[in-house]
């Protein structure tokens, strides 16, 4: 076996971590570190605890939107089961590379207690991200259509980017128009449905609704810390949530650990193009980033209990293997 197949998860992971810290060290050159971090230490406490709530809010919606597609498979689970699962997932996504590894395990729990086929909880759990991502594409063509941007009065800010900026430029009159693709974003979701994973198409809606609602949560949340912060937000909202939710697709890109160092890269490259507080967009998008560490903390509990999850269910699988 050569070096490289033996150890190619410690380098993946090396490479990622690698990656992380150069995006972050390249953001803090670029932007007033001082300004940063005194929006992070000024942050009013009350607003961060309702923006903590409102993101575990988003993420007890994101729970049941799963538990709708289990049905399908069909599984039944009890929805405080399928919410403690859920948390031990994030928990361990913090530490396993590629923010995958969470719902690997939850694959490996739902199967060995409930005798469910792992082939259909891969394909549910795929599906079930998938949503959000379609959900995530939505509100981008349809926040684009308010955004106020002038691609050409940052052209030459990024040294190398040129030939981004004159793309930017060559489409930005068709931006208004991505509007016209939500209905299809949706459709597509279904046949997706339909064609690989047949048995969950009776969810599509509702899985879509939650999706909707998963991401307004966390747009709101978004927005109180931005609140928080005094960031002045009047005439910008639209154009700090484009921003966030952009910086959602670019950290789940897997190269680098848990998208720390591209979520702030997005913020710092988009709030120049779109003239927002660099500043503060950056301490947005490590203010989140943190936030969404704290709530997944608690997973941890469960990670040490496993048998606490299934409750009736765990002394049921016991007596099976006697």
């Amino acid at each position: 076996m050569s070096f490289f197949k033996k150890y190619a998860k410690a380098i993946k992971l090396i490479a990622k971590i690698t990656l992380s810290v150069g995006a972050l060290y390249y953001v803090f050159s670029k932007v007033d570190l001082a300004q940063t971090l005194g929006a992070i230490s000024g942050i009013n406490p009350f607003y961060l605890v309702i923006a903590i709530i409102v993101f575990a809010a988003s993420q007890v919606c994101s729970a049941f939107r799963l538990n709708v597609f289990y049905k399908y498979i069909p599984v039944s689970i009890p929805q405080i089961t399928n919410i403690r699962l859920f948390w031990l997932g994030m928990f361990y996504n913090l530490f396993l590379p590629g923010g995958v590894g969470g719902d690997g395990y939850k694959v490996y729990l739902i199967n060995k207690y409930y005798r469910t086929p792992v082939k259909r909880l891969i394909g549910t759990i795929f599906a079930d991200r998938l949503s959000g991502l379609v959900v995530i594409l939505m509100y981008l063509c349809a926040l684009v259509f308010f955004i106020e941007y002038d691609f050409t009065a940052v052209a030459g800010d990024f040294e190398g980017a040129n030939w981004f900026n004159e793309f930017l430029v060559l489409i930005s009159p068709f931006f208004k128009w991505f509007i016209i693709f939500i209905p299809f974003l949706a459709i597509g979701y279904y046949i997706y449905l339909r064609v690989v994973s047949s048995h969950l198409k009776g969810g599509t809606i509702q899985v879509l609704v939650l999706s909707i609602i998963i991401q307004g949560l966390q747009m709101l949340s978004a927005l109180i810390i931005l609140m928080s912060m005094g960031t002045e937000i009047a005439g910008h909202a639209e154009d700090y949530l484009f921003l966030f939710l952009l910086s959602s697709i670019m950290s789940a890109i897997p190269i680098s650990l848990g998208g720390l160092g591209l979520r702030e890269v997005t913020f710092m490259i988009g709030s120049k193009y779109l003239g927002l507080n660099q500043d503060h967009a950056v301490a947005l998008s490590i203010i989140f980033y943190s936030l969404s560490l704290f709530v997944s903390l608690f997973g941890g509990y469960f990670a040490y209990n496993t048998q606490r999850i299934f409750n009736f269910e765990a002394p049921a699988k016991e007596e099976d293997d006697k």
